[in-house]
């Protein structure tokens, strides 16, 4: 059976799907000098309202991008998946045992992906429908909108950081190692041409989902940051070369602004 060949990399996929889930809280919390929270109560009402239109434009801008991304690339590991699974079934029955292992290893891995961003929450996705939904008809209640709107901005700041972290390439390479190796050990010269996908295609999978994952929550809370409880507006992006690169497996899209 093509599970009792995969148990060893069934753990290998599901540990892969729950890294995104667990990085997202584990990253470490900001640096108290760049605590945008502690000067909400000070704020002049205006100044508030002006904090609360550059978070909402910040979660508008990218909301479009977010959701592509992950419909994307959520659709595309189950379509990997199933494919792979209808692959590897085929092999168990022409009692390919090498190629079973090949097919239900990378279809594991697709599909525990594929439910890893499925349950990982959307905060750039529908946070600018949140932020709006609270209600602002008073100073106080515009002053208890903003801490809600900083705390979600950070929590999909950091989210993005994750999904755009080069440690998900190596999480990705060790997942390819750890399936070609257990191939071409034990099927040693049977289907070469499987055992290099094995190795090769998770850190290009890898490497297409994180260039493409969106960044503008995590790019302009370092922003938000450097103004949130000062006069001054502190971007430290504003003069750099703003390269957009989105690839899903539908489609490849690249601009490159100045």
């Amino acid at each position: 059976m093509i599970g009792e060949s995969t148990q060893s990399s069934a753990f290998w996929c599901a540990a892969l799907g729950a890294l995104i889930a667990y990085a997202t809280w584990a990253l470490p919390a900001s640096a108290g000098a760049q605590d945008p929270y502690h000067c909400i109560d000070s704020l002049s009402d205006d100044a508030v309202s002006q904090r609360l239109e550059r978070i909402e434009a910040s979660f508008s801008r990218g909301k479009h991008k977010a959701l592509g991304w992950r419909v994307g690339w959520v659709s595309g590991f189950l379509a990997m998946a199933g494919v792979q699974t209808v692959l590897a079934f085929d092999a168990n029955r022409d009692d390919e045992p090498w190629d079973r292992f090949a097919f239900a290893y990378q279809a594991a891995g697709s599909a525990a992906l594929a439910v890893g961003l499925a349950v990982v929450p959307m905060p750039d996705v529908w946070g600018h429908k949140r932020i709006r939904q609270k209600p602002d008809s008073t100073p106080e209640q515009r002053r208890e909108k903003l801490r809600y709107a900083t705390r979600l901005f950070e929590r999909g700041a950091n989210l993005q950081g994750v999904l755009g972290s080069e440690a998900l390439i190596g999480a990705a390479v060790l997942f390819g190692v750890a399936g070609g190796t257990a191939k071409a050990v034990k099927w040693t010269g049977k289907t070469p041409a499987n055992t290099a996908l094995l190795f090769i295609l998770p850190p290009i999978i890898g490497t297409g989902a994180m260039l493409s994952a969106p960044k503008n929550l995590h790019e302009d809370w370092e922003g938000y940051r450097g103004m949130a409880c000062s006069e001054k507006y502190y971007d430290r992006g504003a003069e750099s070369v703003d390269i957009d690169l989105a690839v899903s497996p539908t489609g490849v899209k690249f601009s490159i602004t100045f």
